[in-house]
């Protein structure tokens, strides 16, 4: 099983029937996505970035699901041709599934949230760095579902509620113990915040889709 985040740019904000025509276009497609291997698709919005979570059966390198809707976002640049939607490679996992049915076995989800933040270009190896530290160090320390992904200085987080670690966890790849107790205030400086002094914008949370 493997979990994978997208980020996409509109070329202009939605209005209500916008919204409605987008998600009317990701409900066509699922039926196709879930054959190919799709297990859960959540979608959220912040002014014009879209950012998608998926979980699949086996990572899926090709796939691009704002092909749906390639009219309304700004293509990337791709080898192969234009891409519509970018991966975000997770630089931070709190935990990580094995199988379906272990990950989804005996809980209910309640809430799913997704948050927008920008790094400083100069800041965003270290964020790497401190984030990658503390998942191996401290695996499952507060919520398994949490995870986050970079493309550029964008990072998208992506979480479940309420929050849940395994009885057994499992054991990281590091064995050192340097992970700041200050974390917070270490983090701080990483971030190009948004006005008001927010570092993690949330999201509109759009539709969720499960086979």
């Amino acid at each position: 099983m493997d979990r994978q985040m997208y980020i996409s740019y509109l070329k202009n904000a939605l209005d209500e029937n916008s919204q409605l025509k987008l998600i009317h276009g990701i409900k066509k497609a699922s039926n196709q996505w879930f054959g190919e291997g799709l297990l859960s698709f959540s979608l959220f919005l912040r002014d014009r970035v879209l950012c998608v979570y998926v979980e699949m059966v086996v990572h899926n390198p090709a796939f691009d699901w704002a092909i749906v809707v390639n009219t309304d976002v700004e293509p990337w640049p791709y080898l192969k041709g234009p891409r519509y939607s970018a991966l975000m490679p997770d630089i931070f996992h709190d935990g990580v599934p094995v199988d379906p049915d272990s990950w989804r076995s005996g809980r209910t989800i309640e809430r799913r949230s997704g948050s927008l933040a920008r790094l400083k270009p100069d800041m965003v190896a270290s964020y790497v760095f401190y984030h990658y530290q503390a998942q191996e160090e401290k695996p499952e320390h507060f919520n398994k579902t949490y995870v986050i992904g970079l493309h550029g200085t964008w990072i998208f987080s992506y979480g479940e509620s309420p929050a849940v670690v395994s009885e057994n966890k499992p054991l990281g790849k590091l064995a050192t113990r340097q992970t700041p107790d200050n974390w917070h205030e270490v983090m701080d400086p990483h971030f190009d915040k948004w006005p008001n002094d927010v570092i993690w914008s949330p999201m509109q949370h759009l539709i969720t889709l499960e086979r």
